[in-house]
């Protein structure tokens, strides 16, 4: 045999004790046998001791869960500018609350003074023709002019009331009532000022223009969010969205009115893999700001069959697993258990556990440093 192959021989005497003794540390670990400690040591070690609950009493603590109020896309809406022209002046700001109709920005448009100018040729056009109209119907009834005349005056009154209506149109659609158009029609006074209003009551989320800034229509002015919209919008795992369902109450600190969730969504965010809720809150705008990070309890409608409600405390994991120490005669025995919700003070398990049972809920670190077989503290719980 030569040195090459003493080595090796060597090497493979030296590391099989090595790799059984690692086999065994790693199967004693995952191994439910009994923890040994009396009363004494485990006081000594700073063990405290909790008690499992029933179901009914994890359903009654809810499940807490963070998220923001925020408006939903169908009740926000883009303020645009009608027509092109400068910016004279920007009337509202960020989080302001606007009734219908208020006065936004203010715009010079040499365009809207155009559209004016069209609109009162168009109006004193349709005016002469109703006239002549009326003027070409009287004589053709006494047999002075023939009804060709008659019919040619008639389609002269359609074609201006038709170019009438067309730059009336375009005024509304700059943002004129008809009161106002009303008035240019019969007093003529046109200006270049156009006012943009907000179309309905409710608080302007952010300002996109400044003053003496050029605008072309359709550029957008300002953002709007509907009075009575603010909503909750809630993350939660996979396990406690399975327990939540639509309806389940909702209460936010600060706020004086319990609400109730509105949708649960059916996707799971890929970088958090959580489940998105929404939840309306009434005059949740009262209590709320937009954007504002907030902590809601979800009461759940439906409890998981079988849920036992543990201190948050008491779980341990370990390989992916989660795990109570239950206290038993001699020690402990650490048993596995499915965490259906988690909150900052209970969770809701499932597992081989009763109501009643003693499990650890401090110095869990020291019996989990026992359990992988480190011999005192081992890692963190």
């Amino acid at each position: 045999m030569n040195d090459e192959q003493l080595m090796k021989r060597t090497n493979t005497i030296f590391f099989l004790p090595l790799l059984f003794g690692i086999a065994l540390a790693s199967a004693s670990a995952a191994s439910p046998d009994l923890l040994k400690l009396s009363d004494d040591q485990a006081s000594k070690s700073g063990i405290v001791l909790g008690r499992v609950a029933s179901s009914s009493a994890a359903a009654s603590d809810g499940l807490r869960l963070s998220g923001s109020a925020v408006f939903p896309a169908k009740a926000t809406q883009v303020i645009s500018a009608s027509a092109s022209g400068v910016v004279q002046a920007v009337l509202t700001e960020p989080l302001d609350k606007v009734a219908a109709g208020a006065p936004v920005v203010r715009i010079h448009s040499p365009q809207l003074l155009e559209w004016q100018r069209s609109y009162v040729q168009a109006s004193v056009q349709a005016q002469l023709a109703g006239r002549k109209y009326q003027r070409d119907e009287a004589l053709f009834k006494e047999g002075i002019i023939a009804e060709s005349r008659l019919q040619e005056a008639r389609s002269a009154l359609v074609q201006s009331k038709v170019a009438e209506q067309e730059q009336r149109q375009a005024l509304k659609i700059a943002g004129m009532g008809d009161k106002d158009i009303g008035k240019l029609a019969s007093s003529q006074a046109i200006s270049p000022i156009l006012t943009v209003a907000a179309p309905w009551a409710g608080t302007i989320i952010e300002q996109m223009v400044t003053p003496g800034q050029r605008v072309d229509a359709g550029a957008p002015l300002a953002k709007i969010a509907q009075s009575g919209k603010l909503l909750l919008e809630l993350h939660a795992a996979r396990t406690q969205a399975a327990q939540i369902g639509v309806d389940d109450a909702v209460s936010v600190d600060g706020c004086p009115k319990p609400g109730r969730i509105s949708a649960v969504g059916m996707q799971v965010d890929s970088a958090t893999q959580n489940v998105i809720l929404r939840a309306e809150l009434p005059s949740a705008e009262s209590c709320l700001r937009p954007n504002q990070f907030v902590e809601a309890v979800v009461k759940p409608g439906r409890a998981q069959a079988g849920a036992m409600s543990v201190p948050s405390a008491a779980l341990v994991r370990f390989d992916g697993k989660d795990y109570v120490f239950v206290r038993q005669s001699g020690g402990f025995r650490p048993a596995e258990v499915i965490v259906a919700s988690r909150g900052a003070e209970n969770a809701a398990v499932q597992g081989a556990l009763k109501a009643g049972d003693e499990i650890a809920v401090r110095g869990v670190s020291t019996l989990k440093g026992m359990w992988l077989g480190l011999g005192g503290s081992g890692e963190g719980k």
